[in-house]
Parts: structure tokens; sequence; C-alpha cells
């Protein structure tokens, strides 16, 4: 493929590209990496809820992305010394955009979670599925399949129900003004995932990681420097104890370098449209952690929960019972 050559140009509405023939057992390391993915991006809300009291979003967008550069160096190193002179043919432009949307979805996630209740932006985040399949009807003009429209009409009201109901936290959904912006996040998301393996298809996940994170790296730097100089930062650092380091570990090492990678693979496998299908299992990851803290859930949640699951095992064996 050339630098200004699109890669696989068939829809992702039904399978991965290059995939949509392969057995179901081919497309299991995919599933099982997104469910990883899930179990680490379930603790995202509350890590950055707690740690945007004392450090600020844009800082703590910039940061977590500074710390996880040196593993993926350590990663492409150690598991693909080989192909360390291979990248995949892509047009610098292209890069750059895959870069500044990485970077966007980090720095407007950031700032919605901080300005938003932490039960609403899980609720917002849900919207993953719906906003993944409109890029996809947008970019390529695929609509979705009917499994995935079944799947769509359980886990969507279903991760909403999941997280509506009486016994968690406050008790009450709030509006904090920053959902939107979570809205907009998942739109720069899905469209770096579906433009990532379009554009550098062959590629393995975890170069695509870190190539797209290198850039990321540097228009948050940007971003960060914008923001200080409109006065926009804030920061008490003298506040920062184990506590926010252990965190910081976790989105940096846990969710940046571990989850993003699975998520690739499992896009490379499912298709986007798919793969955001196990994005509204994070409600069920809230739930566990609320019951680990001794705050037993509602039946709409538990209800909430056994919807999402349904729809995605509908949406994922659909196409193989009809096989």
């Amino acid at each position: 493929m050339s630098g200004d050559g699109a890669g696989p140009q068939t829809g992702l509405g039904a399978e991965a590209p290059n995939h949509a023939g392969a057995p179901a057992l081919a497309r299991w390391p995919g599933v099982l990496g997104l469910l990883v993915t899930v179990a680490l991006w379930g603790s995202t809300v509350p890590a950055i809820a707690v740690l945007s009291q004392r450090w600020d979003p844009y800082f703590l967008a910039m940061i977590r992305y500074i710390a996880a550069l040196p593993l993926f160096w350590l990663l492409l190193r150690v598991l693909e010394p080989a192909g360390a002179s291979f990248q995949a043919a892509i047009a610098p432009w292209r890069l750059l955009a895959l870069g500044t949307a990485m970077a966007c979805f980090a720095t407007l996630y950031t700032l919605g979670i901080a300005h938003s209740h932490p039960v609403t932006a899980v609720v917002f985040a849900a919207s993953m599925p719906v906003i993944a399949n409109l890029v996809v009807l947008v970019v390529q003009g695929v609509l979705p399949n009917r499994r995935l429209l079944a799947g769509l009409a359980m886990v969507v009201p279903g991760a909403a129900l999941a997280m509506a109901g009486p016994g968690k936290m406050d008790g009450t959904l709030q509006w904090g003004g920053g959902e939107p912006l979570i809205v907009l996040a998942m739109i720069c998301w899905s469209w770096y995932s579906l433009m990532a393996q379009r554009w550098m298809g062959g590629t393995s996940a975890l170069r695509i990681t870190a190539r797209t994170a290198n850039v990321a790296t540097l228009v948050l730097i940007a971003f960060y420097g914008l923001a200080a100089a409109g006065g926009q930062t804030y920061g008490a650092w003298h506040a920062i104890g184990g506590l926010d380091l252990t965190l910081m570990a976790l989105l940096s090492y846990g969710v940046i370098v571990t989850a993003v990678i699975l998520w690739n693979n499992g896009v490379a496998r499912l298709g986007l449209p798919m793969a955001s299908l196990y994005l509204n299992l994070v409600p069920a990851v809230t739930l566990a952690i609320l019951m680990a803290m001794g705050i037993p859930p509602s039946l709409s949640q538990v209800s909430g929960a056994v919807l999402v699951v349904a729809g995605i095992l509908i949406a994922q064996l659909w196409n193989r019972r009809r096989k």
C-alpha cells in the first residue's frame, strides 16, 4: 500500500475486512482482548474523577501519554525487534490526523469526566456503539446489519438501565455540563479506530498504537501549553500522594498501553461496530466495583447488565448460527 493509498475499503459494519470469512476460532483472541479492555476501561471514569480533583484535565491527559511512551518503545524493542525497520506505508498527514484524533479523545474525555457526575459519564460513554455505527455510515456508507441492530437495541438501553437505578453512589443522575464533551470524545475515538485500520492495515496492533500515541503525545503537549497560556490549568501538586501515582500508573500502563493495544487488535479482528458493543460491559464492571465496596446493586441495575450481555451475545453469535 502506498503512502497515499487507503487501506481496505470494505465496510466494517459486518466483519473486520480481513476476517470476514475466518472461522469463529480466529475471532476469539479479539473477543478475549476486548473483555480485558472492558475490565481496564471500567476503571477509567472513577480514576479520572478522583485525579481531576487535584490534577487539571489538560495535564492529566498529557502526562498519561508521556508516561506510557517508554513502555511502548520497550515493548516494540522486545516483541518486534525484527520489525523495527518496518513501518506501514502511511502519508505523514494521515499519521498526524490519527494522532490528533487520539489526543482530542484523551483531552475531551478527561474534561468531560472532570465536569460530569461519574455515573452520568458512564451512561454517556455507553453511546459508543451507536456513534461507531454512525461513523462507519458517514465514512464508508455501510449500514449496520440486522444482528448489530438487534444487539444495539438491547445493549444501549441496558447500559443506561444498569446505571440509572437506585443503589449506586448517591442514587441520582446529575447533569454536570461535561457530557457533550464525552460524546465528542466518542466520535474522535470511533474515527481513530476505523481509520487506523483502514490506513495502517497489516501493521500489528502494538505498532499502530505506539506510532499514533507518539504523535498524540506531541499534540497533547501543545494542547497543555495552549491551556496553560490561557490560564486554564491548575494543580495542587503538594497534595499528590501514593493513590494518585497508583491511579496514574493504571491509566498509563493499564489503559493507554494494554487496553488500547487490545482494542486495536479487537477492531482489526471483529470490526469497529462489533468491537464497540463490548464497551457496554463497562457498567457491569462498575456494578462489580460497587458490590466490592459493599453497595448492593438494584434490580434495575442487574436487569440492565443482563440486557447488555444478551445483546452482545446476540450480535456475536447470530452470524455464526446462520453459517
